[in-house]
C-alpha cells in the first residue's frame, strides 16, 4: 500500500465546522466565555438573572424578522450593503453608508472569527 507523503488540507466545511462558524456569527462567543466566570464570581441564579434581563429585549428586536422582510421586499445579492444602499438612496448617503458598512466588515470579520477560535478552541 502507497501512501501520499505530501500533507495537503480539504478544501470544505463540514457540519462541525460549518456550525461552530454559524454559532460565532450569530450567537457570538461572550456566552461561553462570560457566563462560567460569572457563575463564578456571584455563584447562583442571580448570574443568570442578567442574561435574562438582558436577553429579553434583545429577542424582542427581531432582527431576523427584519432581515427577512428587507430580503422580500428588495430580492437580489449584496445584503445588507444592498439594503444600505437602498435604504439611504443610491447617491450620495446611501454609497457612503454601504461604504463604511464594507470597511467596518474587514476589520471585524477577522476579529469576530478569531474570537470564535478562542471561545470554541478553550
Amino acid at each position: 500500500m502507497k501512501r501520499n507523503s505530501e500533507p495537503h488540507l480539504t478544501r470544505g466545511f463540514g457540519l462541525i465546522q460549518a456550525t461552530a462558524l454559524n454559532m460565532s456569527n450569530v450567537v457570538g462567543v461572550g456566552p461561553f466565555i462570560t457566563i462560567p466566570l460569572m457563575m463564578a464570581t456571584m455563584g447562583g441564579p442571580q448570574a443568570m438573572l442578567g442574561w435574562i434581563l438582558g436577553g429579553g429585549p434583545f429577542s424582542l428586536s427581531a432582527m431576523g424578522q427584519v432581515w427577512s422582510e428587507l430580503g422580500a421586499a428588495w430580492p437580489g445579492s449584496g445584503g445588507s450593503y444592498r439594503y444600505l444602499r437602498e435604504a439611504y438612496g443610491s447617491e450620495r448617503w446611501g454609497r457612503l453608508m454601504a461604504f463604511l458598512f464594507l470597511w467596518q466588515f474587514l476589520l471585524s470579520g477577522p476579529l469576530e472569527i478569531a474570537s470564535g477560535m478562542i471561545g470554541f478552541s478553550c
